[in-house]
């Protein structure tokens, strides 16, 4: 298997669409909903959607130009068709219309294509095949108190038998989550896909930023934004479950959730971007929860605010290329994770630093900043699982160190700009004590290099963004070195390991792929140029056919690998372009 997957969606889920037109993966009416459409975690039994060509067809697909749709093209020497999948997805008078509904538009271009049709939900992870029948212009797919609705100008019973299908010239099916249509003809799907084209068109149109290699930052920003849960301003990590890191081993987890720490790089591309609404719209979620939760360590929530998130293991499905097992939830939530809060309070800054005359900050609390400033000096002395979220290890981890420093410097920014002066001076000398522990105990003299943990001889690459928060210089002795050990003992090419070390599930072997544009930067700006951005174009070389990319990727085979598409890669690549590329 392979992730040759385009992503279509509407801000509250999202569907993999294949190569093939496979619909092989989609979750209603929300990102951890449970599936309805879950091949891509069993070949043989989870459920798809899919248009099947009846003979032999050559294949294309591709994004329409600065879109979130996707058009499929087949083609042979007597017929052509494309397929268009999309959810509707546009302005309607001052609302944004984003109805749980996938439109397929089949449109032929030559000669006479058959097809059939393949549809096959299976709800609740695979558990539950749904009744079917047809009731006058549908298909209905009934399960307990959840329908899907499939309407279609073709046969209706040669869809449910999957029979064969001679194309006429325009023809559509629509899939609806507990939603009668009452308009569904053919010029009415085709104005809803001109919509959602010109929609997302004009969104590409804000991206701010030089030419340079900007056709990826702009496909990058199009997947953070189908992972932004619009209601409430959550941003998922990925958009899938169990995708593994390393195939046939354990390290199988749900990703659709929001991290603070990934959202809060996240919130750091767009505002780069000039994506200032999606960023702020983060923000003010953080500190709604923080409101009604007051949850100030928890290091991932629900899309839909902080409810408990229960983690298990699925025995009905066999993984993806039998990689068991499969998970639903993530209790990493209860991990002590003491790097989230300077990543946080970075974003805020940044936000300031972007908008210093937009009334939006004044709804920013203060009272949310003080707490979180106050928790890092309190917390910082302890031991945490930080960024890897290693299950079975609390140490004192460098980058955690790191980061509570970045929260209680940016505390102080943030206080100067908005006049609490009375907290400067006991903040400043905390931020003195941590970098001195940091320079301490963090350093490795027989290693020459920043290291994982106190004490240890492990090189980790999250230290290679310690410069970036400002903690040190890049041409600090140290940096220099540390940032050369990793690309010695971390890297392969383009290719560049969290760390090596074995951890409680074994011996890492995949490279991560944010890490890859971490060095990428960091070579940049001590004066490797070159190389730096030889590196680039030879790890963009690993986005697949649709410019999407994984978690992780296999350093032998060059596969993508891991949950998908990665909210981190694509906040990586656009955070090292505009750092390479858009000079202030």
């Amino acid at each position: 298997m392979v992730l040759d997957y385009g992503v279509i969606g509407n801000c509250r889920t999202l569907a993999l669409v294949k190569k093939n037109t496979s619909i092989d993966w989609l979750c209603l009416p929300r990102f951890d909903s449970p599936s309805v459409f879950s091949k891509i975690l069993d070949t043989e039994k989870g459920g798809s959607f899919r248009i099947i060509p009846v003979g032999e067809y050559e294949i294309k697909q591709e994004y329409i130009e600065d879109t979130n749709v996707i058009k499929t093209n087949f083609s042979s020497e007597t017929a052509e068709f494309d397929v268009i999948d999309y959810f509707p997805y546009y302005n309607k008078g001052n609302v944004i219309l984003r109805n749980s509904e996938i439109h397929r538009v089949i449109v032929r271009k030559r000669g006479n294509p058959i097809i059939k049709v393949l549809i096959d939900p299976k709800m609740e992870y695979n558990k539950y095949v749904p009744d079917k029948q047809i009731d006058s212009n549908k298909i209905i797919f009934s399960y307990k108190n959840t329908s899907l609705y499939l309407y279609s100008n073709l046969e209706l019973n040669n869809i449910l038998d999957n029979k064969e299908i001679e194309l006429p010239e325009n023809s559509y099916l629509l899939i609806a989550y507990n939603k009668l249509k009452y308009t569904t003809d053919i010029s009415y799907i085709m104005q809803e896909m001109e919509n959602t084209i010109t929609y997302w068109r004009n969104w590409s149109k804000r991206i701010k930023g030089g030419k340079e290699y900007r056709h990826l930052k702009v496909r990058s920003a199009l997947a953070l934004c189908l992972l932004t849960y619009e209601d409430t301003g959550a941003i998922v990590a990925a958009g899938t479950t169990s995708i593994p890191e390393i195939k046939g081993s354990v390290r199988n987890w749900d990703y659709r959730y929001s991290w603070v720490r990934d959202s809060s790089f996240t919130v750091e591309a767009l505002i780069k971007l000039g994506l200032i609404d999606q960023a702020y719209s983060f923000i003010r979620w953080l500190n709604s929860i923080y409101a009604e939760y007051g949850m100030s360590l928890q290091s991932l929530f629900k899309v839909s605010g902080g409810e408990y998130i229960h983690e298990e293991k699925l025995d009905n499905l066999e993984g993806y290329e039998n990689s068991k097992p499969v998970r639903i939830g993530n209790k990493a939530a209860k991990q002590r994770q003491t790097d989230i809060i300077g990543e946080l309070l970075n974003s805020i800054y940044l936000f300031y630093l972007k908008e210093n005359t937009s009334p939006k900050i004044g709804e920013i609390s203060w009272d949310l900043i003080f707490s979180f400033v106050e928790t890092s000096i309190r917390e910082w002395r302890k031991t945490d699982h930080s960024i890897w979220e290693f299950r079975g290890t609390n140490r004192h981890y460098t980058f955690s160190k790191v980061m509570c420093w970045v929260a209680v410097d940016r505390g102080i920014k943030l206080a100067r700009k908005l006049g609490h002066n009375d907290v400067i001076e006991r903040w400043s000398k905390e931020r003195k004590k941590i970098k001195g522990n940091i320079m301490r105990h963090g350093w490795n003299k027989r290693v020459q290099a920043f290291t994982q943990y106190y004490g240890s001889s492990s090189l980790d690459a999250s230290l290679l963004l310690m410069p970036s928060f400002g903690i040190i210089r890049w041409n600090n002795n140290k940096m220099v070195s540390t940032i050369k050990a990793i690309k010695n003992k971390l890297s392969n090419g383009p290719f560049v390991m969290r760390y090596k070390d074995k951890d409680e599930f074994g011996t890492p072997k995949s490279a991560f792929i944010a890490c890859s544009f971490w060095l990428i930067n960091a070579l940049y700006h001590i004066g490797d140029k070159d190389e730096a951005i030889d590196l680039l174009n030879k790890a963009i070389a690993f986005q697949n056919h649709m410019g999407l990319l994984s978690e992780d990727i296999d350093m032998e085979t060059g596969e993508l690998l891991g949950n998908f598409p990665q909210a981190y890669s694509h906040t990586a690549l656009i955070n090292t372009i505009t750092s390479l590329f858009d000079k202030k």
